[in-house]
């Protein structure tokens, strides 16, 4: 094949190609901000803050201690979903992992008050005490999940399985800490039990919902 033939090929493979505008971190964390802000937003114009945050004074330690769990679960996952959307090989993507792994000490702290008191326990196992704040946790958490989604559907991540679980934690963990900020109870074990359940039936739908809608 003689060099005008190759040009030609070539010519005539790339006629048709546009540039693509370079995809951006920043620009992805921008949409997440905006869902958690979103979420948050409309939970609390919805139902309001929680009373002493209402009132301009702080949460007790323990409900702001895993606030801030939440919360370090929620961006670490959110960030390791955006950075799937980028090309690269042998990138990590773990690290959502070990903020998840901080974060089981909510529910480990709850089962030891839970045998100390179990009657306390059973009340706030009941589901009309904490029904309620798992669903508003899930939802809260949907504007995030949808900007992860999309930033994501852009990218086509190598593993959809992987994207899915970390879409959801990352919007469960978005969900259960907006939902903090509403919710009256200091209880540990409401907490653990009910925001948790918030974060894990996210991972759950993300697990088993997303992956066909990202594949190639």
């Amino acid at each position: 094949m003689t060099k005008a033939s190759i040009d030609d090929l070539i010519d005539g493979l790339a006629d048709e190609l546009e540039p693509v505008r370079p995809r951006r971190v920043a620009r992805g964390s921008l949409w997440v901000v905006a869902g958690w802000i979103g979420g948050g937003a409309a939970l609390l114009w919805l139902s309001g803050a929680r009373h002493d945050l209402a009132d301009g004074a702080m949460m007790p330690p323990l409900p702001m201690l895993s606030f801030w769990l939440i919360v370090a679960l929620g961006l670490a996952a959110a960030w390791s979903a955006l950075r799937m959307g980028l090309p690269g090989v042998g990138r990590d993507y773990s690290g959502w992992r070990w903020a998840g792994l901080a974060t089981l000490a909510l529910p480990l702290s709850a089962l030891v008050i839970g045998f100390g008191d179990s009657h306390a326990a059973m009340e706030a196992a009941r589901p009309e005490n904490g029904l309620r704040c798992m669903i508003e946790g899930a939802l809260s958490g949907l504007g995030v999940g949808a900007a992860l989604f999309f930033w994501l559907k852009g990218g086509a991540p190598t593993s959809p399985t992987r994207a899915g679980w970390v879409i959801g934690f990352a919007a469960g963990a978005a969900g259960a800490a907006i939902v903090a900020l509403h919710c009256t109870s200091n209880d540990m074990i409401h907490i653990a039990l009910w925001h948790g359940l918030a974060i894990l039936l996210s991972g759950v739908v993300g697990r088993w919902l997303l992956p066909p809608l990202l594949r190639w």
